[in-house]
């Protein structure tokens, strides 16, 4: 999968990687610490990975709702609105069989469709190897997809580079 670094994330890292050795200076110059170098760097990872990318149809009321919901969950939102969205599936090597209306980057993952917050966070704290996880169409009852107190059964599968995919979570 071709890694996509956009001038705002290549920005962000730039401050993050400022901020450490600042507060490494800072350290050597007799101040107290605060905190280690090691959380530090792991509060750093954290607001970088809470940053996510959202790409979505100008059209799609649904995705908004889950954008809603990430933001509900924690997760810092930059809502890409495009008309081109096979493109954006190509570009991140999100399966055929896997697709759904919005695609969202997050840390070195893509996240395909209206998979609940909790699932990504768990993506996020295992680190599994793989390219991302997906919600195939738009099952009734996921994120963004809620009708009353109807749920269809649907499941989260992850996807590896080469399009190999295993379900990652059952939910009903």
């Amino acid at each position: 999968m071709r890694r996509q670094f956009s001038k705002p994330k290549v920005f962000a890292l730039g401050i993050a990687a400022a901020s450490l050795v600042l507060a490494g200076c800072a350290a050597t110059v007799g101040s107290a610490p605060t905190a280690s170098s090691s959380e530090e760097a792991v509060g750093v990872e954290a607001a970088l990975v809470s940053e996510i990318t959202v790409f979505r149809s100008p059209t799609c009321g649904c995705c908004g709702k889950w954008i809603e919901h990430a933001e509900a969950a924690g997760f810092q939102v930059k809502d890409e609105v495009t008309e081109d969205m096979s493109a954006i599936k190509q570009t991140y090597g999100v399966p055929q069989s896997l697709t759904s209306c919005h695609t969202t980057v997050v840390g070195d993952y893509v996240v395909e469709g209206h998979i609940p917050a909790e699932d990504v966070q768990r993506l996020l704290t295992e680190k599994p190897d793989i390219a991302g996880i997906a919600v195939p169409g738009m099952p009734i009852g996921s994120p963004g997809m809620e009708s009353g107190d109807y749920t269809e059964p649907y499941t989260v599968f992850s996807f590896t580079e080469s399009g190999e995919t295993a379900a990652f979570a059952e939910h009903s």
